[in-house]
């Protein structure tokens, strides 16, 4: 319940936020995606100079938020699990946004990026997890 709360604040903040002029690598107003990940489902919602969403972590059983700015397809920010960790994020999407590699700190060491988090958007038939590359990726 905390986490979502936690989303519901993250995002109807960052809708209020006001929109900057559109570069050609920006992202529209108002797209939203759901990408599949190592650890489970990552919902964003991407503005042009912004981006907010939702994630879990289905192994633990954990869900988080990210907030941050958008420039040039990199997401950095913010994100916070329902556990109170916490830390810096960055996350740099393909060319045509399909897919993502992040990397990660877990305050208070904000010094230490972590990476090997991956998203893809999933294949056509919206399956619960597939595999790429020899590691699988949760849907649902």
């Amino acid at each position: 319940m905390r986490a979502i709360i936690i989303a519901y604040f993250i995002l109807s903040a960052f809708l209020m936020l006001p929109a900057t002029a559109q570069d050609s690598d920006e992202m529209d107003v108002g797209v939203e995606r759901n990408y599949c990940t190592q650890q489970g489902p990552f919902f964003l919602r991407f503005d042009p100079d912004k981006a907010a969403g939702v994630f879990a972590i289905l192994p633990n059983n954990d869900l988080g938020a990210v907030v941050g700015a958008l420039a040039d397809r990199t997401l950095t920010g913010e994100w916070i699990e329902t556990d109170d960790s916490k830390g810096a994020i960055r996350i740099v999407f393909s060319e045509d946004w399909s897919s993502f590699e992040a990397a990660y700190t877990i305050a208070p060491d904000n010094d230490n990026w972590r990476e090997g988090w991956t998203g893809y958007l999933p294949p056509a038939g919206d399956p619960s997890s597939f595999d790429i590359g020899g590691e699988t990726f949760l849907c649902r």
